[in-house]
């Protein structure tokens, strides 16, 4: 059977494979933009809410809260809630200080969160008033927290040539060579995201997924594919494909 990669005390979703996921989460196309300009975490606010913001380009903020010194307690609830109960709408991979090597120094490990988000499936504020809601929820509305997020989509497609990016071969025809007089043939699973061009695509794994879905884990399973198999986009959506 599959297995989901994960890693002990992380909480992890994967770019889900379009036969898992029919609906794909909506996104801001303005946030992608800028995030296509390599501009999204310019110009963000030095504040919200209670939150001091700073960034450490090219994809990290750094959120803090003074506080009082959060109790292990309200961490491990804190940590139980974001991870099981109420995770962040963006969230694609996430660990505490209480359970992992993450540490915030001078802060107290239940305080002291680390995330990798798609941004632009949500917003910096909405991330904010999620964290502020599951503090207060656990008696902790008054604690310091210390979040560092890492923005997936913050540095746009890998390949930035646009139109002359070629796909991908997949790992299992990796010696395959893209013919681009031949025809496309869709192969429908693994594949999510809508692109303008092969370079919004990318197939490193299982996955064929737009360049602003990827994070989180992949399935520990290997796909074999007989025929030579690429990840580009097809009638504007990221798919995995044949050649005839």
């Amino acid at each position: 059977m599959p297995a989901l990669l994960l890693v002990a005390a992380c909480r992890t979703t994967a770019p889900a494979p379009a036969e898992l996921a029919p609906a794909e989460p909506a996104v801001n196309q303005a946030c992608l933009d800028r995030a296509r300009a390599g501009t999204l975490l310019n110009a963000l606010p030095p504040a919200f809410r209670r939150f001091e913001i700073a960034t450490a380009p090219p994809r990290t903020i750094i959120l803090h809260r003074a506080g009082r010194p959060m109790t292990r307690s309200e961490g491990v609830e804190l940590w139980r809630l974001l991870g099981d109960e109420a995770p962040l709408v963006e969230l694609t991979m996430g660990n505490s200080g209480l359970f992992s090597g993450h540490k915030c120094p001078g802060v107290a490990d239940g305080a002291c969160l680390a995330f990798s988000v798609n941004l632009c499936a949500g917003s910096l504020e909405s991330i904010a008033v999620q964290l502020e809601l599951a503090a207060a929820k656990v008696g902790a509305g008054d604690a310091e927290l210390h979040v560092t997020i890492t923005v997936n989509e913050a540095d746009g497609p890998f390949c930035k040539d646009g139109p002359r990016c070629v796909p991908t071969p997949h790992y299992s025809t990796k010696d395959a060579v893209y013919r681009p007089t031949r025809f496309r043939v869709r192969v429908e699973k693994w594949s999510l995201g809508a692109c303008r061009d092969d370079g919004d695509c990318e197939g490193p794994g299982n996955s064929c997924h737009a360049w602003y879905r990827r994070g989180g884990v992949d399935l520990l399973v290997y796909v074999q594919h007989d025929a030579p198999t690429f990840c580009g986009c097809v009638n504007r959506r990221c798919t995995w494909f044949t050649q005839e």
